[in-house]
């Protein structure tokens, strides 16, 4: 296997070498050695889980490998899963199995975080992304800033255009973010949500003042403001199983079922709105 030094391995997961092989053979634990609270995990996890996580990642043993010690270096990072209920932690783990979604800071594509004494699954902002384009749609997505060109039209010609001046050393604070999907026959969905928008969501987190949530992350690049934008986008998208089901396990940490807000409610932004390839036109 290839790899970087930034801790990553050319598939850009963390480095499964600075963890030993999480497998049933090797968990066993000696007699009369006291085993720290990770090895009680390590051995617990692979004695009653590792065979599940085998069997939804199609018998792939090195990728259940792979996965496995992703387990580890998540509980590692966060020593808190070790405080949560242990089925809520490994019931939370085999989620991202079966969505074959890695749970690590390095893929973006799902985490397990405490919450309460019990452990949350999350999706992730890149795992959003893998899940569509499993079904073919490619998501594109772009923060708005104050001082960038920014024109938004509704109606029956929608409208979409933003300029931003990318060699600006300011570019202004963010005000907004949208969303771009594009089918595999061409055809273009998007959504714009403001930051009043957007942070409206934030509120709606019961984790919003967690440490751990990853709206209290260092986040730059602003991935929860674009995966919010495109989870309200995926409402109008064709879904599968497996994106019904993350949705849905995402949406636990949200109490936004209470206000029973939708694609069209005033509280998630304008509309969504398709654009037609021209040879399409007077087709549909």
């Amino acid at each position: 296997m290839n790899t970087k030094n930034d801790g990553t391995d050319a598939d850009g997961f963390e480095k499964a070498t600075t963890v030993e092989p999480v497998a049933p053979t090797h968990a066993i634990s000696k007699p009369n050695v006291k085993q720290t609270p990770i090895e009680v995990f390590k051995s617990e996890f692979a004695l009653k889980q590792y065979k599940t996580i085998e069997n939804y990642l199609n018998g792939n043993k090195e990728k259940a490998q792979k996965f496995a010690s992703s387990v580890i270096q998540s509980v590692n990072r966060i020593p808190a899963l070790l405080e949560c209920d242990r089925n809520s932690v490994f019931d939370a783990f085999v989620t991202c199995a079966q969505l074959n979604l890695f749970p690590s800071n390095a893929s973006g594509e799902a985490y397990v975080l405490p919450y309460k004494g019990k452990a949350q699954f999350q999706l992730g902002y890149q795992g959003l992304i893998t899940l569509l384009a499993r079904t073919g749609v490619t998501i594109t997505t772009s923060i708005v800033r104050e001082k960038d060109h920014f024109e938004y039209e509704e109606g029956l010609e929608p409208k979409l255009v933003h300029k931003p001046d990318v060699m600006s050393p300011d570019r202004g604070k963010a005000i907004g973010v949208y969303a771009i999907a594009t089918l595999q026959n061409g055809t273009k969905q998007f959504k714009v949500m403001n930051a009043t928008e957007i942070l409206k969501f934030k509120e709606f987190s019961q984790a919003k003042a967690s440490s751990y949530s990853p709206w209290n992350s260092n986040d730059p690049e602003m991935w929860m403001w674009r995966k919010t934008v495109i989870k309200q986008l995926a409402k109008t998208l064709s879904k599968n199983e497996d994106i019904n089901k993350a949705l849905e396990e995402d949406n636990k940490d949200s109490i936004i079922s209470q206000y029973q807000l939708n694609a069209s409610s005033p509280a998630v932004g304008g509309a969504n709105h398709k654009i037609v390839p021209l040879n399409e036109l007077g087709n549909e």
